[in-house]
């Protein structure tokens, strides 16, 4: 990363409750590096400029605070790795699935986990509902997650992993976020939390936090 975009990097999670340390920033700098080169090869990201994957990269760093020390983490649609990756990053013990169905988009997430590295953390090529049943997912997960998945998709697709403590992390935009606790309630969880943020150019977002309505014994 050049010096300005560390700047904005640091700042701006900061302002999220996150910091960014010499060891994660490096490890930052090589999934961004990598994502570029293959993003000149093959589509992975919508926007391949450097400023917008600097700002997926911020977005992503919003859910860390509210990441158990302990325990696995399932995301949900991961692409290119947003927030899956870039929470490896900063936290390279976190036992992370990386669950996305799209080949070639496997490849890069594979190739970037080895390259960074993160040792703990895993690319999976399946559809949600197929790694929702597997038994070392299925009911015991700590945290699902998803960046910009439709929200009662997101919950469709999150609850069978969820343990009987756990937690899925959505994050959306403000407008998708007045629909949280309806469709809460019709998965049997409840909106425990909600953080709104700002990212650097102004977009609003807000990330919604559920857990059960009763703890499952």
């Amino acid at each position: 990363m050049t010096p300005p975009e560390v700047r904005l990097l640091r700042v701006a999670a900061q302002k999220l409750g996150v910091e960014v340390g010499d060891d994660a920033l490096h490890r930052l700098t090589r999934f961004l590096d990598l994502l570029g080169v293959w993003n000149r090869r093959i589509h992975l990201t919508g926007r391949r400029d450097r400023e917008a994957l600097l700002r997926h990269t911020i977005d992503s760093l919003a859910p860390a605070p509210h990441i158990p020390r302990m325990g696995s983490v399932v995301d949900v649609g991961t692409g290119a790795g947003f927030p899956g990756i870039v929470l490896g990053c900063l936290r390279p013990d976190l036992e992370i699935a990386l669950i996305e169905s799209r080949r070639r988009r496997v490849s890069f997430l594979r190739e970037a986990l080895r390259a960074i590295p993160l040792t703990a953390a895993r690319a999976l090529e399946m559809r949600a509902e197929e790694a929702a049943t597997a038994p070392e997912l299925a009911g015991c997960v700590d945290v699902a997650i998803a960046r910009a998945l439709r929200l009662d998709l997101f919950l469709d697709l999150a609850v069978p992993f969820l343990g009987p403590r756990g937690m899925a992390i959505a994050m959306q935009t403000p407008r998708t976020a007045i629909l949280a606790p309806a469709l809460a309630a019709s998965h049997g969880l409840r909106l425990a939390a909600k953080h709104d943020y700002t990212l650097p150019g102004g977009a609003a977002r807000s990330l919604l936090l559920f857990d059960r309505c009763q703890a499952v014994p």
